[in-house]
């Protein structure tokens, strides 16, 4: 009793860390992407969403964050609360699951393969577009910095 009387507090600040540790490491191996928007996906979406509308502003930016933490909160207790009331097999599987991405439908799979097989150079000719692409906009930007900062000849 001794021991809990003399570091109560650090007990209680080990306690809460390691809850927001599990938080995170939880977080980290959710899946991102769902059709259904289970798990932590409905509070990053939410996040996203209110973080876009606060240009950012700090104090809109820490609340957006401390909902989004209490989402999460949300979502693991509940995740607990199913599992000790026998509606999912473990306290992980409403965050922690196979998801069910979006089919693309504007790429037909084998016509894809077919485009592949026939033009097999798409890839490097992409990345040649790549590199084209950066050199424009450092030429743009070298540019840009230049009509700013240098004299102008007259």
């Amino acid at each position: 009793m001794n021991l809990i009387k003399n570091y109560w507090f650090g007990i209680c600040i080990g306690l809460v860390f390691a809850f927001f540790a599990f938080l995170i490491t939880m977080i980290i191996l959710s899946p991102k992407q769902d059709v259904q928007n289970r798990g932590f996906v409905y509070c990053t979406q939410n996040l996203i969403e209110e973080l876009s509308f606060c240009d950012k502003k700090i104090g809109c930016s820490v609340k957006a964050i401390a909902e989004n933490t209490w989402c999460d909160i949300k979502v693991v207790t509940t995740g607990f609360m199913d599992w000790k009331n026998d509606k999912q097999p473990l306290p992980w599987s409403n965050y922690i699951f196979e998801p069910e991405l979006p089919i693309d439908r504007y790429v037909d799979e084998e016509e894809y393969k077919i485009y592949m097989e026939q033009n097999p150079n798409t890839k490097n000719e992409m990345n040649e577009l790549e590199i084209f692409r950066k050199e424009l906009e450092n030429e743009q930007n070298n540019q840009i910095f230049d009509e700013k900062f240098l004299p102008k000849e007259e």
